[in-house]
């Protein structure tokens, strides 16, 4: 809101002319200030958005239209409002100043107007109105390095994904794949967007450590490959993506994603929760695409994932991995069923599928039709291990 490089505008407003010449021949006297004035407060509000000033400062007792309502449509004003707003009065009830602080009044000084007192307080304004311009810059400029930034991280991001592609087959195939997975689950589970971005770029990447290897690895029996590959590629990409200071959180996902739930995977044997998530849902994605199973074959894919859990795979994981299956990946499944919640349970209802809690414990079986029996022994559960994925029923 400043006119010129060195100058602020400031708006002078006061029905008595004298007063206005006063406050302007005050002000005068800093070279920095471009003072502009009017006795007619119905005049203030045009001139403003003619001038745009920094700082306005206006009498309160003035007829037709008040400082404090002049204040308010000021303050109301899309671009004005970023302004100072002083105002002169002669009042010193509580009360009054009260109103004028929630009508938006930024400062007051009272009447008569000495010399110091004036020059100080609008040098403060204006100090402060510098700051807040100083600091807008610098978050304008900010958000355009963050979407250099942002740009340059989904480009790097790109480039590693198509070297992968091109050293390891069908690699693209899985990473998207790999990259649906975790956007699910990172909408079911409501993950924050920084956790979701780094477990999708996890996800796309999380064979970057095979390039290292695959020639040595091509020449070896099938038998043995997938040992080899075990004991090699999430260091690997560890090793290759922790160099990169933008991709050093996806890189430790990438190393523990073979850790196995029970604490017997690699490289590190961590167990639990010591597996930080996106590496157990690595695993998991991992998991399935080492099943020598049909992609639509999701009866057996699930059997699988439910013989590995609480021994590979994270049970919670698990459950909601089989929804994903369920869900996503069967997109016709899901005609006549309905998902609710378990507050939503009520006697009657037909479960579409099993039911399980977050540990992986099966409480109901596909088909049981529900009664109060069967709701209080599911709520009970709930309170101690939580069903995470949605309860299917029967239309």
């Amino acid at each position: 809101m400043m006119n010129s490089k060195n100058k602020h505008t400031i708006l002078v407003v006061d029905d008595d002319e004298a007063q206005v010449n006063l406050v302007d021949q005050i002000l005068q006297q800093e070279s920095k200030y471009k003072v502009i004035s009017t006795t007619k407060p119905e005049e203030a509000l045009r001139l403003a958005e003619m001038y745009s000033p920094t700082i306005i400062i206006s009498d309160y007792f003035m007829p037709g239209m008040n400082g404090f309502q002049l204040c308010k449509k000021i303050k109301e004003h899309p671009i004005l409002r970023e302004g100072m707003f002083i105002l002169l009065t002669s009042a010193t009830s509580v009360e009054e100043k009260v109103q004028g602080l929630e009508s938006g009044a930024d400062e007051f000084i009272s009447k008569p107007v000495h010399f110091n007192e004036l020059i100080a307080r609008v040098n403060a304004c204006a100090r402060i109105i510098q700051l807040q311009q100083d600091l807008k810059a610098k978050k304008e400029k900010l958000a355009e390095m963050n979407i250099v930034l942002e740009e340059s991280y989904k480009g790097m991001l790109e480039l590693l994904a198509v070297i992968l592609g091109l050293h390891v087959p069908n690699a693209a195939q899985r990473a998207e794949k790999a990259s649906q997975v975790v956007q699910w689950f990172s909408e079911k589970l409501s993950l924050e967007k920084e956790e979701s971005q780094v477990i999708q770029s996890a996800a796309v990447l999380h064979e970057i450590g095979k390039i290292s290897i695959f020639a040595d690895l091509a020449t070896v029996e099938n038998s043995t490959f997938e040992n080899k590959e075990r004991a090699h590629y999430p260091l690997a990409g560890h090793i290759l993506l922790s160099k990169i200071p933008r991709l050093q959180d996806v890189a430790v996902l990438i190393r523990h994603q073979l850790e196995n739930f029970d604490g017997t995977g690699f490289p590190d044997r961590l167990m639990g929760n010591e597996i930080p998530f996106g590496s157990r849902l690595l695993r998991a994605i991992n998991f399935v695409e080492h099943l020598e199973i049909e992609p639509t074959q999701y009866d057996k894919i699930i059997e699988a994932l439910h013989k590995a859990r609480g021994i590979m795979l994270d049970p919670m994981i698990v459950q909601l991995f089989e929804e994903f299956l369920l869900v996503a990946g069967q997109t016709d499944w899901i005609v006549g069923k309905r998902s609710v919640i378990v507050a939503d349970l009520v006697p009657g209802l037909k479960l579409a599928s099993d039911l399980n809690t977050g540990s992986g414990t099966k409480l109901l079986p596909k088909d049981t039709v529900m009664t109060e029996f069967h709701i209080n022994r599911i709520l009970s559960h709930h309170q101690i291990d939580p069903i995470l994925g949605s309860i299917f029923v029967y239309e």
